[in-house]
């Protein structure tokens, strides 16, 4: 059975696999496929060059950066939820055997967190299965579904960490959990990606000075993952949290 949580405490199990959800979100933006492509993204779904900030608006165009990014977070977000949903929504479904959703999520989990640390290779992950589009649809509605064709289309970015967070997601039997879960994943996705808008004339210089950050992102990411995954697959998920959430109590 799996270890039930301590009622009492700061952190509980929620708290705790939001924190997560969050961190595997803010890590994916600097994964080796997304972070060195966010000015061809900014550029594609807004229309604005770098040209376009030597002139005499340049406020103006920030301004049009960060509105059309702001639909494109709408596009992926819109979608990370819905597989939130469903993913719970399973997870009901399956409360009678809750244990062994546990386990087999836990070792999925342990499995990513090895390919993340370059331990193990799964080819079908690497594939890049991205849909391109030659010419971006017009206005706002255009970098939602840019943001949707993101999300749905770009598996070796975005797939391991999101598969992760949707497995943790399965094990709720609130749906509102996977809600909250996808929705703290998009939102670290999101900041990131709304500050590169918000400095988007300083963008190659900043990815060219913290490039480095790539490696240990998805190091960490791996690490992360295994250390869930063991919890999960031995129980002690419940019961880890619960020491952690007493200790942090006045």
């Amino acid at each position: 059975m799996i270890a039930p949580m301590a009622p009492t405490g700061l952190l509980s199990s929620t708290d705790f696999t939001g924190i997560v959800a969050f961190i595997s979100g803010l890590l994916s933006f600097f994964s080796p496929c997304i972070l060195p492509l966010v000015p061809s993204y900014l550029i594609f779904i807004s229309g604005i060059t770098f040209d376009d900030y030597t002139g005499l608006q340049p406020g103006k165009y920030r301004k049009i950066v960060l509105i059309h990014s702001l639909a494109f977070i709408a596009g992926f977000s819109f979608v990370f939820v819905a597989l939130g949903i469903s993913s719970s929504a399973l997870g009901r479904l399956l409360s009678n055997y809750q244990v062994y959703v546990m386990r087999i999520g836990g070792f999925i989990l342990i499995i990513l967190g090895l390919y993340y640390l370059d331990v193990i290779r799964m080819p079908f992950l690497n594939r890049e299965k991205v849909f391109h589009l030659k010419e971006k649809p017009v206005g706002l509605f255009g970098s939602f579904i840019i943001g949707i064709t993101f999300s749905l289309g770009w598996t070796p970015c975005v797939g391991p960490a999101l598969s992760s967070i949707l497995i943790i997601a399965s094990t709720t039997e609130n749906i509102w959990e996977g809600i909250y879960l996808l929705g703290l994943y998009s939102l670290g996705l999101a900041i990131p990606f709304l500050i590169s808008a918000l400095l988007f004339d300083q963008l190659f210089g900043l990815l060219k000075k913290y490039s480095s950050i790539v490696k240990y992102s998805m190091k960490f990411l791996g690490v992360l993952f295994i250390v869930i995954g063991i919890l999960f697959f031995s129980s002690y998920w419940g019961l880890v949290i619960g020491k952690i959430g007493q200790m942090l109590s006045p």
